[in-house]
């Protein structure tokens, strides 16, 4: 028993390693491609600079459209995580404490939980027609569609959570006069805060790094692209200077990266307590 306990931990550290080599190893290209110069890039691909140099990334932040993209983004992502921390929690409290009491509320959930399983190709064409229609092709259409997107899977999540928490308090609150609101604000949503914070990165890092929604969504003028959109036309008009392309990518991932980085320990336990408890 022990051989064989050992073996299988040896293959799990193994595993283990070479994901982390292949989540890390293309940061690690970007960061030091980004400061190299092309002659550095094409001598040395895989190594580290021989000469540092900052002229790519002053070359990126010079330019304005760059920091129009960057707005885009930042409004966007903003905004969308702003409504959802404040509407998902509240859906997610009624459903969670009416689901088996109620039959609107229980078809409510599992029509939540059904949305889930649709692909996004399946939703492409029937969303870009109707706000085609309705003359959301721009970026309050951009923020309203990952509003409605992330519900189904923020339900999911917030539902298994609350799940998981005793009513001791809440009944004793009612008891001593207190109203649904100042139930749900001053015990419920302070104690959901670790599946708020999982919600909000993992919604926060798939809009950020989101392309293929913007390219159908957003036009292609300097004034509605996105990071992910301008990192893509970028490439394409200096596609023969590597190491300005390398500065870009690494100056569009590093906010999101740097507000993400905190919280891995949030976003593992959330997930875990909202997805299994559920």
């Amino acid at each position: 028993p022990m051989k064989k306990r050992n073996i299988l931990h040896a293959l799990i550290y193994t595993v283990l390693t070479l994901g982390a080599l292949l989540v890390f190893f293309p940061f690690y290209l970007t960061v030091v491609s980004s400061l190299k110069d092309m002659s550095d890039i094409f001598s040395n691909f895989f190594g580290l600079p021989r000469h540092i140099v900052f002229d790519n990334f002053a070359y990126v932040l010079q330019r304005p459209d760059y920091f129009i993209a960057l707005k885009n983004s930042a409004i966007i992502t903003g905004v969308a995580i702003v409504a959802m921390v404040f509407f998902l929690p509240m859906c997610a409290y009624a459903i969670s404490r009416r689901r088996f009491t109620s039959r609107f509320y229980s078809f409510l959930y599992f029509f939540m939980v059904a949305g889930i399983f649709i692909p996004f190709q399946v939703k492409m064409l029937p969303m870009v027609k109707l706000m085609s229609n309705i003359g959301l092709l721009n970026r309050t259409g951009a923020i309203l569609f990952y509003i409605a997107n992330s519900t189904c899977e923020g339900i999911f999540l917030l539902v298994g959570y609350l799940a998981s928490m005793p009513t001791d308090l809440e009944e004793a609150a009612y008891i001593d006069g207190a109203t649904t609101n100042q139930v749900f604000y001053k015990i419920v949503r302070p104690i959901m805060k670790p599946i708020i914070s999982t919600v909000v990165i993992k919604n926060s890092l798939w809009i950020w790094n989101d392309y293929f929604m913007p390219s159908l969504v957003l036009n292609q003028s300097n004034l509605n692209r996105t990071l992910t959109l301008y990192q893509y036309s970028f490439r394409t008009e200096n596609s023969t200077n590597f190491t300005i392309v390398f500065a870009v990518m690494l100056l569009s991932i590093l906010p999101i990266f740097l507000v993400s980085c905190p919280f891995p320990k949030q976003i593992v336990s959330g997930m875990m307590e909202g997805a299994v408890k559920g």
